[in-house]
């Protein structure tokens, strides 16, 4: 197959790998003409062996044989990345980069080239095909790449299109979102043995209550609100919950620190 075709990872990790996973299962090309580069080559070698695909001794070398390029690196390691490469990218490279924090500018300054540029913020489900992708295009970008950027996340999950400027408040919803939800589980499960309830029936109860109303939520296809209301009935223990909940205002607890982590989002793209 041309290289026009070839996807290239540069790096190896959780969620290098759930990507890598995704195509093969989706079939989206051939496992033959999947490149894989990391700095460790034991994650390589592993995903080589387990996928069937080839393995990149450098990253110059994954560059020169795939013309869509996914960069799944540390925001602290793109930078020397982008250094090492430079050289060998050219108008005919796509880069589609899922490193948080990191803008399109970024990229295209360290690269100081028109190569097109796709930025995707997945989230830790994409570990289990059931994550979710915002992605934001520069002006390069075809309807081609675009496609292709679309077919490889909606392999591990759903996506949805959005402006780059609404990045950061994406990350702190569905990047940082994983990491709230397992608070709440967590919360539960160590209240309910402060109450007396033994470690794994702890666990039990909260995670198959986390994981049964998220499907029930998703299947129903109602509304967070009003599934809500349906479990709160006047005068019973939910309201009662409800009412603390209100008098403390956890809600704006809640959106405070949200807001804090989409701050943060904004400064780690400046390089703060």
């Amino acid at each position: 197959m041309e290289k026009d075709n070839r996807i290239g990872i540069v790096g190896c990790g959780n969620m290098g790998e759930a990507i890598a996973r995704g195509i093969v299962d989706s079939k989206l090309i051939g496992n033959a003409d999947i490149y894989a580069f990391d700095i460790d080559r034991d994650k390589v070698s592993y995903l080589s062996g387990e996928l069937g695909i080839k393995s990149a001794g450098t990253s110059e070398e994954l560059i020169d044989c795939c013309n869509n390029i996914i960069i799944a690196v540390k925001p602290q390691d793109i930078k020397d990345l982008l250094k090492e490469v430079w050289h060998v990218l050219d108008s005919s490279k796509l880069i589609i980069s899922i490193v948080a924090g990191i803008t399109i500018d970024n990229i295209k300054k360290h690269l100081n080239k028109e190569i097109r540029v796709i930025r995707v913020m997945p989230n830790m489900a994409t570990l289990v095909n059931k994550g979710v992708a915002a992605i934001c295009y520069d002006e390069y970008a075809t309807d081609e790449d675009k496609r292709l950027a679309n077919q490889i996340f909606k392999s591990v999950g759903s996506v949805i299109e959005i402006d780059e400027s609404m990045m950061d408040a994406v990350t702190s919803i569905s990047g940082s979102g994983p990491a709230y939800f397992f608070y709440i589980t967590e919360l539960l499960e160590n209240i309910a043995k402060d109450m007396g309830i033994d470690r794994k029936k702890a666990k039990l109860l909260a995670l198959g209550t986390a994981v049964g109303s998220a499907i029930l939520l998703d299947k129903t296809g109602a509304d967070a609100e009003s599934l809500r209301r349906r479990v709160t009935s006047k005068g019973g223990t939910t309201e009662a919950a409800f009412k603390v909940f209100a008098d403390r205002k956890l809600h704006t607890i809640f959106k405070d620190g949200v807001l804090a982590a989409r701050e943060r989002s904004r400064e780690l793209s400046k390089g703060k």
